[in-house]
Parts: C-alpha cells; structure tokens; sequence
C-alpha cells in the first residue's frame, strides 16, 4: 500500500489528513506534525509521497534533506505566497503544487494524478505559471481553426485563467451543466486528462495568451 505523509505545523490539517485516510483506504495517509514530532530525520519519514504544507516557518530545504528515500514524491501545500516565490517554487519541478483551499475530492484527484506518473498542478496556481511562460516566449495567441467551437475556445479561455466551472458559466451567461459538457469535450478533443493540462497546451502552444 502506497504511503503518503503530509508535513505541517497545523492541528486542523492533522484533521484534514484523518478524514481523508477514511475516505481513502488504498493509500495509507497520515499526518506529521512538526510542533508536536520535532524536524525530520531520514530516520523519522519514510514515505511514497510526502505533501509539504509552506507557511511562514517552514524550511523547505530541512525537510527535503530528511527524505530518507530519493525516490519519493514531493508535493507542495501552497497557502499565501508571492508570485516570485512560487516561480522559484515551479522552477525546482515537484511532482505537485496544491492550493490551500483544495476540497477532499481534489486532495485525492491529485494525489492519485501524481501517483499514476503526472504532475499535479492547481488551476489557482496555473495563472502564474503560464503567465511565466508567456513572458519567456511572447508570442501573440493564435487559435487554430478546426479544433474547437467559439464557445468552447472562450471557456478554454477562462479556465487558462483560473476560473471555475460556475464562474465561467455566471460570466457567458451558461448554465454549470452545460459548461461540464463544453468542459469534458474540450478535454476530449485536446486529448488531455484535466483542465491544467488543457490551459497549459493551450499556453504552450500559443492558442491562447494571459493579458
């Protein structure tokens, strides 16, 4: 069974983890909590993934030094931080980038995402990553004919931006139904698994720009 620890300093996501080993009973999740169990120590964690929560006190490169595994996973629990720190942050290539206020259902989409070999990044976060790339290789977005409807291309649109589902829906005047409908065709016809990797290739191939 699949090992998976979360490093915090919090009481409440000590919580968070229990619910979610409950509602997960393939993985084996538990919580370590830094206040109570000290610092790591290569003796101390030996896990598959390792979910880091970043707050003001957390070092980082303490903790990476006490995977006693080279081979495990890493992924950030990313809560207040500022955009050139979380560039730096993309630049050192974890395996995942949460968001602070990620529900339990996209707590275990993303662990599973990673687990099966991708890399997991929050839509919330996508903004600043693409916004990134465009800026390294600015380039005016050009949509390709025949791949996608207008309608479709300005949903495509609003996910590279971070939005929602429902707030999409709320701005194009659509109802949330039928947006999951535009949603699932996009990721169909892009032949990509989420909607990261939808706004990324659409990012990556110039189809679309950040303003």
């Amino acid at each position: 069974m699949k090992k998976v620890t979360v490093i915090s300093r919090s009481e409440i996501m000590d919580n968070i983890c229990k619910i979610l080993s409950e509602s997960i009973n393939y993985y084996n999740i538990e919580s370590y909590n830094i206040l109570k169990h000290g610092q790591i120590s290569k003796q101390t964690l030996d896990t598959d993934l390792v979910i880091i929560e970043l707050g003001r006190d957390t070092n980082l490169e303490e903790i990476l030094s006490g995977l006693s595994n080279s081979t495990t996973l890493i992924a950030l629990l990313i809560k207040k931080i500022t955009v050139e720190d979380l560039k730096r942050l993309f630049q050192m290539g974890f395996d995942g980038y949460f968001h602070g206020r990620m529900e339990l259902i996209e707590l275990k989409i993303a662990i599973e995402s990673i687990f099966e070999g991708g890399q997991y990044v929050h839509p919330q976060l996508c903004p600043v990553l693409m916004n990134d790339y465009i800026h390294k290789n600015s380039v005016k977005g050009q949509k390709p004919t025949g791949i996608l409807s207008d309608q479709e291309w300005k949903i495509l649109e609003g996910i590279t931006n971070g939005k929602k589902n429902s707030e999409i829906a709320q701005e194009l005047y659509l109802s949330s139904y039928t947006v999951n409908n535009h949603v699932s065709a996009i990721l169909r016809k892009l032949n990509v698994a989420d909607r990261t990797s939808a706004a990324l290739k659409a990012v990556k191939h110039n189809w679309l720009t950040i303003p």
